[in-house]
Parts: structure tokens; C-alpha cells; sequence
């Protein structure tokens, strides 16, 4: 195994992980909203488990907005299929938002 190929491998990894988190909070304006509440959290609070929860929303919010992107490349015309699977990512979404505000109340007050 050749070590100078792995770390080109998690270079070039790294590298497009980076260009997508710079895509998201350029062209995504709610992960962009997302992203300056982290920063609020992580200048208030010291509590990992409130960081990392909203990690969980961030990492939803990528996920919707990539899937989203390749449900408008299937078919750009209105599709009751399509809608229903936008919806459902949108509400995963939702609910990890909703447990978060669970989570703050339950451990900030």
C-alpha cells in the first residue's frame, strides 16, 4: 500500500467535503442561517451535546439540499412524487429543529 496515494485520497477528500460546506453557505440560505446559529451556540455555551445536536440538523440540511438538487435534475416539471419526497426530507429536517428547542429548554433552563 502506498502511503503518498492515502493521503492524496484524503486530501482530495477533504478538499471536496470543504467545497461543498462553501457551496452549501453560498448558494443554501437556510443552511446559511443554520450556520450562524452554531456560531451562537458555540460562542454561549460550552455543552457539546448542544453543538452536536445541531450538528445533526446541519448534516440533514447538506443532505435535503443535495437530494433536493437531484430531484430537480430528474424532472423540473411537477411530480406528486416528487414533491412528496422534498416534503419528507424537509420535515426530517423540521423534526431536528423541533428536538433541538426541546433539547435547549430541557438543558438551559
Amino acid at each position: 500500500m502506498q502511503y503518498s496515494n492515502i493521503f492524496v485520497r484524503l486530501f482530495n477528500a477533504t478538499r471536496y467535503s470543504l467545497e461543498g460546506l462553501y457551496y452549501a453557505l453560498r448558494h443554501e440560505q437556510a443552511f446559511g442561517y443554520e450556520a450562524i446559529v452554531f456560531v451562537i451556540i458555540i460562542f454561549f455555551t460550552r455543552s457539546l451535546t448542544l453543538v452536536g445536536a445541531w450538528c445533526v440538523v446541519m448534516c440533514l440540511e447538506l443532505i435535503n439540499s443535495a437530494v433536493e438538487k437531484a430531484f430537480d435534475l430528474i424532472d423540473k416539471n411537477f411530480r406528486q412524487e416528487i414533491k412528496a419526497g422534498k416534503d419528507m426530507l424537509s420535515c426530517s429536517v423540521f423534526i431536528a429543529v423541533c428536538f433541538n428547542v426541546v433539547l435547549w429548554f430541557a438543558m438551559l433552563l
